[in-house]
């Protein structure tokens, strides 16, 4: 077992949370002691022994900077949780791209083992449509059951959080470019507050980190590692979405790019993406189709006659009116409720192989529930 799928002790928490901070260390170049099986405390030996001579004096650059066993206390009193790489709550797609954060900080209540995400990202200065649009597309794909992840800038990554904030079960994730005590921009304040009571806010940066410019390529490769695929809304043809996009391809994650005006800066980008090969998307019910393949999987257990896996009390009710097979419009006037809902609903319950749409169009459940 990689010694860092068991809890870590103090010191190598700490150890960790050093090699983390040091400038030039990334889990790309400690592969070969990771595959070693070693613990970071004994990684930090290697490397304070010279193993790698601009390591060795990084880290002496570091220490004198940073404090490790202060960074824990800090962030036990803030509520902020460290995640350290293939630990049991680190991300299961996070892990599988060719150079994952060794660690992140979480703040928030959801649950980062969620692998049905879809990053909707674009610029930070779009039009009045793409605006629209971001937030459509997120509370629909929320109202689906998925979870939302981009980088909580301005603009259209803020739209995205708000869409499937609208959602009263909706869970979205907001990746930083800073510490997760460095809120930026700062007027995003409260929209941090409702994101960590509803979703999670991550970064790998150290508390106190600024928003330096290249942080934010870092960021990115996260918000694509998260996701089984990426949605760029408005771009600028140097935009960082273009960053996030590519990284999702080089991954191998979907990349679906929404159409606009050729006359239009904010669309140069995502044409430039479709031209690439991105998956023109005109609607949410492209993206859910695209990557059904990809989600059933993920809820086969529910197939085998069980309601446990992720099924909520909404979701049981609604599948206790189906004791026989009914449209749509008959399931909504039984259970009195809107459209979006009952269609959310739905196809959250489809993925999760409880209920199946026969060829007449009705809906039949897959499961006996308990008495």
């Amino acid at each position: 077992m990689d010694p860092l799928l068991s809890p870590l002790s103090r010191t190598d928490l700490e150890a960790l949370l050093l090699l983390n901070r040091t400038p030039g260390i990334r889990v790309r170049s400690l592969r070969p002691f990771l595959d070693q099986g070693l613990l970071p405390s004994e990684i930090l030996e290697q490397i304070r022994l010279g193993v790698n001579s601009s390591w060795k004096d990084s880290l002496a650059a570091t220490q004198k900077v940073f404090n490790p066993e202060k960074e824990i206390e800090v962030c036990a009193e803030r509520g902020i949780e460290i995640i350290p790489l293939l630990s049991e709550p680190y991300p299961a797609l996070l892990k599988e791209i060719s150079d994952p954060p060794l660690l992140l900080y979480r703040k928030g209540t959801g649950d980062l083992s969620d692998e049905a995400a879809v990053a909707v990202v674009g610029s930070r200065h779009p039009s009045l449509y793409g605006l629209d649009q971001a937030r459509r597309f997120s509370q629909k794909l929320a109202t689906w059951g998925f979870t939302i992840v981009s980088g909580f800038a301005r603009g259209i990554d803020r739209s995205a959080h708000e869409g499937a904030l609208q959602i009263s079960y909706g869970r979205t994730i907001a990746v930083l470019g800073s510490g997760l005590d460095v809120i930026y921009p700062k007027e995003h304040q409260a929209l941090y507050e409702e994101i960590s009571e509803r979703g999670a806010v991550l970064s790998e940066f150290a508390l106190g980190t600024p928003p330096l410019a290249e942080n934010f390529p870092k960021r990115n490769r996260i918000i694509a590692g998260l996701s089984l695929g990426v949605f760029v809304v408005e771009a600028h043809s140097r935009s960082g979405s273009l960053i996030t996009a590519h990284l999702a391809n080089e991954e191998g994650r979907e990349v679906f790019a929404l159409p606009g005006r050729v006359d239009q800066l904010g669309s140069r980008g995502t044409h430039r993406l479709i031209k690439e090969g991105a998956l023109l998307t005109e609607s949410a019910e492209e993206i859910l189709e695209t990557l059904e393949p990809q989600l059933r999987p993920l809820f086969s257990q529910a197939s085998e006659g069980s309601t446990e896996p992720d099924t909520d009390e909404k979701e049981l009710q609604f599948l206790a009116s189906l004791n026989q097979a009914l449209t749509l419009d008959e399931l909504i006037r039984e259970r009195k409720c809107a459209v979006s809902e009952a269609s959310g609903l739905l196809t959250r319950l489809e993925l999760k192989g409880l209920v199946r749409k026969r060829s007449d169009g009705r809906y039949e459940r897959q499961i006996a529930l308990p008495i």
